[in-house]
This record gives C-alpha cells, sequence and structure tokens, in this order.
C-alpha cells in the first residue's frame, strides 16, 4: 500500500472513532494542490505529472462550502449515526402522600345489631360503623368521641287519648349521663379507608332490663347519639339507635376497627 493510501486509513479511524462518540466536529483534511499540465492542441486532455498524481491520491483539494470539486463527482455525504445513544433516564417514583385523618364531612354512620360478645356472657356488643364517602382515602386512629340524647322509650296512650305524643319517644334532644370507659386493647390499629370502605367500632355494655340489672338500676334506652372522630369537633348523629339497657348506665368503648 502506498504511503498515501495508509494516510487515508488513519483518517478514515479518525472518523469513525469521531462518529462514535456523538460528535458533529469532523477532521480537517490537508489542502494539496493538484499540479495540470497545459493542454495542447489536438491532445484529448491536461497532462498530469507523477507528482500530481501521488497528490491527488493522497488528498482531495480544498474546495469552498457549497462548490463542487472541478472533473470529480462528489458521492452524497453520510451522516453516522450514534452507536451508543445516551440511555434514558427515569425520574424516580415518589411515595404516595400520606393519607389525611377522615373528617365529619368524610364519613357517614349506621347501626348494626346488638348481639351478645361471645367472651363475655351476660354483655351486649352493639356495633357502630362509619363509611368513607368521600374520593379520597382517609385516615381513623384512636377512640371516637360519643354522647348520647333523648329517651327512646314509646309514650303509651290510652284508647281514644288525642295527645300528639301518643306512640313517639319521650324524648328526642334531652342530654343523657352514662359512664363511658375504653376497653383494654393491645395497641391502637390505624385503620386506612379508601373511598367506600367502611370500619366501626363497638359500644359493649352488660344486659340491661327490668329483670336483668340485679340490685342495680338501669338507664333507658337514648333515642341517639352523637361520634366525633379525632381532629374534627363537629358530630355525626346517629338516631335512632338500637335499644341500649346498660346497667348502672356503664357501656364501654372499642377503639376505631376493633369489634367488641
Amino acid at each position: 500500500m502506498t504511503r498515501g493510501g495508509g494516510r487515508l486509513l488513519a483518517i478514515g479511524l479518525l472518523v469513525t472513532a469521531t462518529a462514535a462518540c456523538g460528535d458533529a466536529v469532523r477532521p480537517t483534511i490537508p489542502e494539496v494542490p493538484p499540479t495540470y499540465a497545459s493542454a495542447s492542441p489536438g491532445t484529448a486532455g491536461p497532462s498530469i505529472s507523477a507528482e500530481g498524481k501521488r497528490a491527488s491520491r493522497s488528498a482531495s483539494p480544498a474546495v469552498p462550502s457549497g462548490q463542487a470539486t472541478p472533473g470529480v463527482k462528489t458521492a452524497p455525504r453520510r451522516e453516522t449515526a450514534p452507536t451508543n445513544p445516551p440511555a434514558r433516564t427515569t425520574a424516580p417514583a415518589q411515595a404516595p402522600a400520606p393519607a389525611c385523618a377522615c373528617a365529619a364531612d368524610d364519613l357517614t354512620t349506621s347501626a348494626g345489631r346488638s348481639g351478645p360478645p361471645s367472651s363475655q356472657p351476660g354483655w351486649f356488643a352493639t356495633p357502630i360503623l362509619l363509611r368513607n364517602t368521600s374520593a379520597t382515602t382517609c385516615r381513623l386512629r384512636g377512640w371516637p368521641g360519643i354522647t348520647f340524647f333523648g329517651d327512646a322509650t314509646i309514650q303509651g296512650c290510652a284508647a281514644g287519648d288525642p295527645s300528639p305524643a301518643c306512640g313517639k319517644p319521650q324524648s328526642t334532644s334531652r342530654p343523657r349521663s352514662f359512664s363511658i370507659t375504653r376497653s383494654s386493647v393491645d395497641a391502637l390499629p390505624d385503620v386506612l379507608l379508601a373511598p367506600g370502605d367502611a370500619t366501626s367500632f363497638t359500644l359493649v355494655w352488660e344486659g340491661g332490663g327490668m329483670h336483668s340489672c340485679v340490685g342495680t338500676p338501669f338507664e333507658w334506652s337514648p333515642y341517639g347519639a352523637d361520634i366525633r372522630v379525632p381532629g374534627d369537633s363537629r358530630a355525626l348523629t346517629l338516631a335512632p339507635l338500637p335499644n341500649l339497657y346498660p346497667c348502672e348506665g356503664k357501656i364501654e368503648i372499642t377503639p376505631f376497627g376493633v369489634a367488641g
């Protein structure tokens, strides 16, 4: 191989290395002006000296940008794409925001059926349900606040008595005094309520009634209850309540998510 061919090989390796790195800078080709002889009349074309032939093989003449080399067909320029395109970066996944505490406006309340808890014969358990009606997940943890009001005892009336109170609760508003204590638990559960989900707490009370509370009085069933969740002073009103006749007016209450 001639010395000019070795120079072209070196230039080709430089172009390949430059393209592999994604660099747009092209190598500079040395400018060697060609040597032309004047054409004599009647000859086929200009003759080129041996030195001119070697120079033309070793390098191409410099041509201003946008102009073609005289007498030389130029091949279309090829752009070499980078062989190692930059890797795509993905933004780190963000942890979901912690759920806010449930507010009274997020919830509705209802009462389940009272029944005897298996672990405490002679006692009853009344579950109170809370359902998330908002569009976001919220959290309940701890103990509900509860106050009772009214008297669910139905007013009896003699036949033909025109009183408007006949057959209705004796009171739907007067405050009631009950002794509320918190039941013992090992740990308070953290209850997450997705939209539409429900949880409950339980009212646990010793079976009351005229013949059940031996030697102690009992409280007549309240008409309703105001229920408050931690951090919100507004009340969820539940009325009417299932019948509660706790001996001495004593009621245990469980935290959210714990059955009695």
